[in-house]
């Protein structure tokens, strides 16, 4: 699987006549990590949510691999090799383990026609041993963590190569948090997985970030510093 590249420019949207964005501009490099901080309200997930197409842009591009994909629909994303976890957990309580990623293999199609359910369903198991364990049960009786996991899965069962994650750690013991950080950096390494990152635990983010964007009331304050960098300066002024 290669890695994708993407560069978006001048990036401006809100809801409604609420403008949040005001032409925000970030790069990733193929198999990188970066890592969106801000305090609440300076439109990191709204900027997630418009590279991914929940958000309609009121101006600016998006380009993947060279290739322009701003107004593509975006039930068509997975299928460009784009992933979404958003910050909710994002699962169906009165499904199972099994039922929640075989929905999420359905709405995917490949190139090649029929995407192989038992290829995906592989991939996130092995990824998440513990979902291997509790494929049967509820998704809505496992614990906080474990439903991030479903989460994760889902957003990973396309085989994306950009995955755009929001806050993947927010409610989880440190125990969790320290293992899905440690995922999402396996993931980006050794399969190539190029990841935009939100989250609010600056000590875990920087652990595993390869570059960290600023944002504030919209608009990118620092950009593509070195997690290095970020460590130096009083963290706290940007939160």
């Amino acid at each position: 699987m290669q890695a994708a590249s993407l560069r978006a420019s001048g990036l401006s949207g809100g809801y409604g006549p609420n403008q949040v964005l005001h032409g925000v501009s970030i790069e990733a490099a193929p198999g990188t990590i970066c890592g969106l901080v801000g305090p609440n309200g300076a439109g990191k997930t709204t900027l997630l949510k418009g590279l991914y197409g929940i958000l309609p842009l009121t101006a600016g591009t998006v380009v993947l691999d060279g290739k322009e994909i701003t107004h593509i629909p975006v039930r068509e994303r997975p299928t460009i090799g784009i992933g979404y976890v958003p910050q909710e957990r994002n699962v169906f309580p009165n499904l199972t383990v099994n039922e929640n990623l075989e929905l999420a293999v359905h709405t995917v199609k490949s190139n090649s026609g029929a995407v192989a359910l038992k290829d995906r369903l592989d991939y996130v198991f092995n990824l998440f041993p513990r979902l291997a364990e509790r494929r049967s049960q509820l998704a809505g009786l496992m614990s906080g963590g474990e439903q991030r996991m479903v989460a994760l899965g889902i957003g990973l069962i396309a085989r994306p190569r950009l995955l755009l994650l929001d806050e993947p750690t927010t409610g989880l013991a440190p125990i969790f948090v320290h293992s899905l950080m440690q995922t999402i950096h396996s993931l980006c390494k050794q399969d190539g997985i190029t990841a935009i990152l939100v989250e609010q635990n600056i000590a875990s983010l920087l652990t595993i970030a390869t570059s960290i964007v600023i944002l504030k009331e919209g608009k990118v304050l620092e950009n593509t510093i070195t997690p290095e960098q970020l460590s130096s300066k009083k963290i706290w002024e940007y939160l």
